[in-house]
Formats: C-alpha cells, sequence, structure tokens
C-alpha cells in the first residue's frame, strides 16, 4: 500500500504542475532541453561526435542536470542512467558500478575517468577505496554502457564513466557556496575562474563533513558512516596546452570493515592526486595531433577489526578459521592496518587523418607503467606472528606486530608495463551511412596481450531516426590482489590468471522528431568469459561465466516551456552460464521518472523516482526474496538575484526502507556477517545557498 501511495504521489505532482503550468504566465525558460542536445562527445571514439551518431551507446549528464536533481555526490548523480545501478561493496559499503548486471564486489570492471585520466586503484578498485565524488567541480559527466576497450583498454569492460571537471568561464568569476542538512552534513566550496589574456583558470575547493545515518541500523547497532572529504581541482588553458589537476583526500568509517561484523573502529585514509598535461593542434588541414602525460599516485592506510574481542580459532599459518585450529584469545580483536602507494605513468598520442575521401582514420598509441609499492603492514595475526610452533593461549593487548619488509606481508611490491596501439577509421560510406571500425592492441608485461575490436554501423535513416548496430569486445585486467596477495587470511592469489573477456551486440534506434523530444530503444547481448572467481581454497581462478541480454527505453519530453519529463525503463536477464542461475544481488528491472517544473519567476521544483526490481538470492539462500522498492526524492530551487540561489533537497522523500541485498556467507551460522542486507540511507534533508560574486 505504501509503494502505491507513493506511486500515485508521484503521478499527482506531475499532474498538477502540468495544469498549473498551463496557467501561468510565460516566463524565461530556465528549465531547457538537456544540454547534452547541443554537445559533441569523444567519450565512444575519441574524436568529436554529435551525440546521437556516437557509435555506442553514450549518455551525458550536465551540470544543470545535476544541480536540477539536487545531486551531491557522484553515485547521486549517475543512477538516472538506464541498466546501470549503484549499489554497496560487502566490503567497507563503498559505491559499486554495475552496468547491466556486470560487476563484482570492486567493481573492476567499469572505467572510471577524470578527465579522461584512469583513477582506478591497482589493487583491486576501479576507483581509490573508500571514493565518493562530490560534484561541485563537475562540468559534464559522459558515460558508455557497453565495451570500450578498442578506445580505452583494460577494465573499459561493461562501461565507462568519464567526469569532465570545468573550464574557465568567459568572464571572470567567483562562487562560493554552503549546504547543511541530516546526519551532521556539511558541505563548502568555491569556484573561481580568472582569465589573463591567453591563460584561463579554473579553480574548485570543496569539503563534506557527515556523520551517520542513527537509522542506517544492523545486528551490531548503527552502521558507522562518519567521514569527511577534501577535493581540490587546478585547471589551466592556454593556447593548444591544458593542464588539469586534482587532489582527493577522504577519511572514511567503514561501517562493515571486511563485511565480517560492524563496529566504529575500522576506517580507510586515502590521499590520492592525478595530473594531466595534454596538447593538441591541427598539423595540417587534414592531420591533427594530440599528446597526453598524466600521472597519478594514491597512499592508502586502513585498520580493520576484523574480529571482535573474544577467542578465535586459529590454523597452523596463523591465519583464523583454517584448520588444525588452536583456539587463541584476542583481548583486542583480530586486527590488520595495511598500507600501500600506488603510481601510475602514462604517456599517449593520437593522430587523426581525413585526407582521404570520405575516412577519418585515428591512430593512437602509448605506454604506461603501474606500480605497487612501500608496502607496509601491521597485525596480530597470520604467518610469521602466529605459526604452528608459537601459537600463545592468550594474546598480550599489545601484540601487534609490524611485518613490513619480511615475507609476511600481505602483499608485494609489484609492477606492471603496458604498450598499446589502436588503429580506427571512420568510413562516411554515403549520405546515410557511416561505418566505424577499430582494433586496439594491449601488451603488459606481467600477463601477456590482449586485442580487442569494435564495429558499429549508423544509419541515419531520416532527420529523426537514427538506427546502431554495434559489436565490440573488451577486456578487464587481472588486479594485483587477485595475481600476487599472500598471507591475507580470506584471499589468496594466482600469477597465472589471465584477462576477463566480453563480447557484446548491440542495437539502437534512436528517435528526435523535433527540439521537444528524444528518445532511445536499446537492445544489447553479451556474453562473458574466464572471469575471475574465488574457488573453494580461497584462490583466484578463471572459471566464470556469465550470459546477459536486454533492452533499455529511454525517452526526454520538453512538454510545455515550463514542464519537462524525463523517464528511462531496463530490462536484464542475466545468469552465471556454469552454474545456471541467474546472477544475484543486480536488479532485473530498473525504473527512472524525472519531472522538472519552472513556476513563478525564478522557482524551479523537480521530482525524481527510481523503482529497483526484481533482485535474485544466490542458490540455496533460504532468505526471504530481497524486496522492491521505490525511492522518491524532491528538490526545490530559488534563483533569488543575480548573485544568490538557493535550494532546497529531500533524499527519500517517503522514507522507504530501502535494503541492497548481501551475499550468503557461512559467517551467519556463527552469529557474524550481515544476514538482514545493508540498509541504505534514510530520508535526509539539505539546503544550498551559493553566490555569485
Amino acid at each position: 500500500m505504501q509503494r502505491v501511495f507513493k506511486l500515485l504521489l508521484f503521478v499527482v505532482a506531475l499532474a498538477s504542475f502540468a495544469v498549473f503550468g498551463q496557467e501561468k504566465t510565460k516566463v524565461k525558460q530556465l528549465l531547457s532541453m538537456d544540454l547534452a542536445e547541443l554537445l559533441k562527445v569523444e567519450v565512444a571514439t575519441g574524436t568529436d561526435k554529435q551525440l546521437s551518431e556516437a557509435p555506442a551507446v553514450v549518455s551525458v549528464i550536465t551540470a544543470d542536470d545535476i544541480a536540477a536533481m539536487g545531486a551531491r555526490n557522484l553515485s547521486e548523480a549517475i543512477e538516472r542512467i538506464p541498466g546501470l545501478h549503484v549499489m554497496p561493496s560487502i566490503n567497507r559499503v563503498m559505491p559499486l558500478f554495475s552496468i547491466r548486471g556486470i560487476s563484482t564486489d570492486s567493481t573492476p570492471q567499469v572505467l572510471v575517468l577524470i578527465d579522461g585520466v584512469d583513477i582506478s586503484e591497482m589493487t583491486a578498485l576501479s576507483t581509490p577505496y573508500a571514493f565518493e565524488y562530490p560534484i561541485h567541480a563537475v562540468e559534464r559527466i559522459e558515460i558508455i554502457r557497453g565495451p570500450g576497450s578498442a578506445v580505452y583498454g583494460a577494465d573499459a569492460f561493461s562501461g565507462v564513466i568519464n567526469v569532465i571537471t570545468r573550464k574557465a568561464a568567459q568572464q571572470d568569476k567567483l562562487l562560493v557556496g554552503i549546504s547543511a542538512g541530516s546526519f551532521d552534513t556539511f558541505d563548502g566550496w568555491l569556484n573561481w575562474d580568472k582569465q589573463f589574456d591567453e591563460l584561463q583558470i579554473a579553480f574548485s575547493v570543496s569539503h563534506t563533513h557527515h556523520n551517520s545515518d542513527n537509522n542506517r541500523v544492523t545486528q551490531y547497532g548503527v552502521m558507522d558512516r562518519d567521514g569527511e572529504i577534501s577535493n581540490i581541482h587546478l585547471n589551466l588553458d592556454y593556447q593548444n596546452f591544458s593542464f588539469k589537476n586534482w587532489y582527493w583526500r577522504t577519511k572514511q568509517n567503514m561501517g562493515t570493515g571486511a563485511a565480517i561484523w560492524g563496529n566504529n573502529y575500522d576506517v580507510d585514509r586515502i590521499d590520492a592526486m592525478f595530473s594531466k598535461l595534454s596538447w593538441s593542434d591541427a598539423l595540417t588541414d587534414v592531420l591533427n595531433a594530440s599528446i597526453d602525460f598524466s600521472y597519478g599516485q594514491t597512499t592508502h592506510d586502513a585498520r580493520f577489526q576484523l574480529l571482535p574481542p573474544g577467542v578465535w580459532p586459529v590454523g597452523n599459518d596463523g591465519n583464523v578459521f583454517l584448520p588444525p585450529f588452536t583456539p587463541v584469545t584476542f583481548p583486542d580483536g583480530v586486527i590488520g592496518q595495511p598500507s600501500a602507494t600506488t603510481q601510475k605513468v602514462e604517456l599517449s598520442s593520437a593522430f587523426i587523418y581525413s585526407g582521404y575521401q570520405d575516412h577519418r582514420i585515428r591512430v593512437g598509441f602509448g605506454a604506461k607503467k603501474f606500480s605497487l609499492q612501500d608496502v607496509k603492514e601491521i597485525k596480530n595475526f597470520g604467518p610469521g606472528i602466529l605459526d604452528v610452533q608459537n601459537i600463545p593461549e592468550s594474546l598480550q593487548s599489545d601484540a601487534l606486530i609490524d611485518v613490513t619488509g619480511t615475507p609476511f606481508v600481505y602483499t608485494p611490491d609489484y609492477d606492471r608495463d603496458l604498450w598499446f596501439l589502436s588503429v580506427q577509421d571512420e568510413w562516411k560510406i554515403d549520405e546515410n551511412w557511416e561505418l566505424t571500425a577499430g582494433l586496439r592492441y594491449d601488451n603488459y608485461s606481467d600477463f601477456g596481450s590482449t586485442t580487442n575490436p569494435r564495429l558499429a554501423l549508423v544509419w541515419s535513416a531520416n532527420e529523426a531516426i537514427t538506427a546502431k548496430f554495434l559489436f565490440g569486445t573488451a577486456f578487464r585486467a587481472p588486479k594485483v590482489a587477485e595475481l600476487a596477495f599472500v598471507n591475507n587470511p580470506t584471499t589468496l592469489g594466482n600469477p597465472t590468471l589471465q584477462p576477463e573477456q566480453i563480447e557484446t551486440l548491440e542495437f539502437v534506434i534512436d528517435y528526435r522528431p523535433g527540439d521537444d523530444f528524444n528518445g532511445a530503444l536499446n537492445f544489447f547481448s553479451y556474453q562473458a568469459e574466464d572471469l575471475i572467481q574465488l574457488d573453494q581454497s580461497f584462490t583466484f581462478q578463471n572459471n566464470g561465466e556469465q550470459d546477459g541480454y536486454g533492452a533499455e527505453l529511454e525517452a526526454n519530453w520538453q512538454a510545455t516551456e515550463l514542464l519537462r519529463l524525463s523517464a528511462n525503463l531496463s530490462w536484464l536477464e542475466s545468469e552465471r552460464k556454469t552454474q545456471n542461475v541467474d546472477k544475484e544481488r543486480v536488479p532485473g528491472l530498473m525504473a527512472f521518472v524525472d519531472m522538472g517544473y519552472h513556476f513563478l519567476a525564478n522557482w524551479r521544483f523537480t521530482m525524481q523516482g527510481y523503482w529497483i526490481a526484481d533482485r535474485q538470492r544466490e542458490p540455496g539462500d533460504n532468505r526471504p526474496e530481497v524486496d522492491d522498492y521505490l525511492k522518491l526524492d524532491a528538490n526545490l530551487a530559488w534563483q533569488i538575484d543575480e548573485h544568490w540561489d538557493a535550494t532546497l533537497s529531500i533524499k527519500n522523500l517517503t522514507d522507504d526502507n530501502v535494503v541492497e541485498p548481501v551475499p550468503d556467507s557461512a559467517l551467519f551460522g556463527i552469529g557474524l556477517g550481515f544476514p538482514g542486507d545493508y540498509p541504505m540511507l534514510s530520508r535526509s534533508i539539505h539546503a544550498n545557498v551559493t553566490y555569485v560574486f
């Protein structure tokens, strides 16, 4: 009944504002068509393309879209994309980006970029640990659904998320903003644009602090998610050069730690910085060139209380739960404190030649160097600390041992080099047909080489309808945790691993009959193999396969001068082929509806609805089915004058009990783990004020 009430509330809101809009005098149209209609995107091919003609399934979210929906971070901004679901990891409850049902507990199958720079964490993740990205410096977000390895290489497996940060405005400008709201959340930010002749400067800085949502309760009490984020961008543009810099620091309580139990002890501390220097120019009338050099460094320091104080069984190698057992008392719990630094250097170049009639050829090549170094670990369990020769009956409270520089650390230092070559031809067959064919070769120092092709045939049937026939392959390179981890209580690396592979077929119909409406219908099918999974000995193996198919329908309608509606619906059938069972945890059905209405002179109201349904348990998991949910958000914005703006946002308006499923676990039998699934945020209210000098 509550779900029906929320759905009726949403429909009534749409209808009432539509009627109200017809009765109002026309005012300046602030709620215009999505700016993506005017954008050219490069995320799909590495060359400029109109969005409707891009040889891929591409979505663009603009800064105006983000402001209209009251999104406060990247996860909230991209939830509107069809086929994409933001779900929590079982480790740290950090956001995972599942595209078309392809996901693992660390989301390495999605390539996440900031200004085209790969920000993945070398050991396991597609983002730094505890990643959450504020949106105050974002100009737009470009998202590919489907394989992208022919352009981007590794990890563009199920999709690509590229965050484009701000460029300097046409005039000098200073904006400051503050936000406060539920869970003792406070945000402060500053955006400064300055021009000195041909030098353009865009500087952004923000800081966020939040406490825990007291309604997110597990069997261990309130889930501890206290944290803070500092985020700085400095972008410089001069003639044909651009220099983009990003610094990010976070301290985040994990809430679930290693997903063994919940406590207020576990915390992640991360410092990350990335820089990219780019040059591009037209060398001749038919030849353009670009060169990019980027450097990134991430330092991660974690503190885990893996198990609470008590008596725990220790195996002969010193790890818990591995037979034969010796009972050991841990007065302060089972504790581990790992840390490491990841460094990445990349040099790449691309040349675009249009000297052949009806062809545009792009050749790219480059090299990358990855290194995991400065590995440190302090703990009170494991080889070299508790072993068969010296397992005591009880540890002392100060029994933490520094195993840094010994064979007993959780992973050795690790280096990876690669070089790549890509070729792409965009062939304008005639006025209505264009064929894009591409191929990329990547050669890795640790596991060998991989080659990934793509084909895209785009047919402009008429001014309103475009059809796309797409084929592509992609790969996901094994992470260091999967290749090299040792002395780890839950996972062991396997140096013989090969990359994960996927093949995808897509058919897209894009319909744009006029300026007030656009829509698209996408059909897709994929086969993924050599997926990396743990075997019964907790060692990673290439033993997984997953097949999937589905459809995505989306539409945007400027119903009146004042009212705009957007909606999408996603359907997915996905199964683990080797077990012949449905893929667990990911939604089989998703829907999103967005209504925006501009009323009076300077007021705008928006409402979003998110429906998530048909999430499966694993075979043999006898817990109740995962409940579907319908979540509503609302946002009211007031442009007070040319300097002042204010907004009021309510997330989870009707305070729905939103949960995300947790995999079945043997820990449930001993009173650990999270058998009740993860509670998501309850209703929250935030108010923002900005001032432009």
